[in-house]
């Protein structure tokens, strides 16, 4: 248990945004649908998180709004066996009046395309951050650095040339902070950026 400034989780959810963006900006090519070989997906959005806030002695669970991020190699094998099998990034942050939550997870990913529409779920380790804070001038509250395990899934649309929308992502996330156990439901959605070909 560690404690850390309220301007600390600013700069790392600002970090993660910007590495993101700096990726897809000036690393991937122009053209990339020609020399990505393999399919990529960049998702950016908003996320609401039902948070177990009881287990650190609050009175009720807490609604907590944030931001979704994650980069997906959907297709990572030619072999048709093997076609819907891909592995996701994934880093979420969600904010209360006196909670933050950070999420960065990692896993395998299972994807199907049919008639415009891609269906996916993933199974997903990581780590996640937990800050409280409490009503005091002196005393920027409580840190905790923890295992996290999700399990997930949702649906997204094809819209333009290389744009989809993910109408719904919905993640049962299992976190351990504080020396105690958490059980969060995540619900996102948002616009996903494609490179490659499939």
């Amino acid at each position: 248990m560690t404690i850390r400034t309220q301007g600390t989780r600013l700069k790392t959810a600002a970090a993660i945004v910007a590495g993101l963006i700096f990726l897809v900006l000036f690393y991937c090519p122009s053209s990339p649908a020609q020399e990505i070989p393999v399919h990529m997906e960049l998702f950016g959005g908003y996320s609401y998180m039902h948070f177990d806030s009881p287990t650190l002695g609050f009175a009720d669970y807490s609604n907590l709004n944030g931001g979704n991020l994650s980069l997906s190699v959907p297709h990572l094998f030619r072999a048709r066996q093997y076609h819907p099998l891909g592995v996701v990034v994934d880093a979420g942050a969600n904010y209360g009046s006196h909670l933050t939550v950070y999420n960065f997870l990692i896993g395998p990913q299972a994807t199907v395309d049919k008639k415009g529409y891609t269906f996916f779920g993933r199974l997903m380790f990581g780590k996640s951050r937990e800050h409280f804070s409490i009503q005091e001038v002196f005393f920027p509250g409580y840190s905790s650095l923890g295992r996290s395990i999700a399990v997930g899934g949702g649906v997204q649309k094809n819209w333009r040339s290389q744009i989809a929308i993910r109408i719904i992502q919905v993640d049962y996330i299992h976190n351990n902070n504080f020396a105690l156990s958490q059980a969060n439901l995540r619900i996102s959605t948002g616009l996903v950026f494609q490179f490659g070909g499939k």
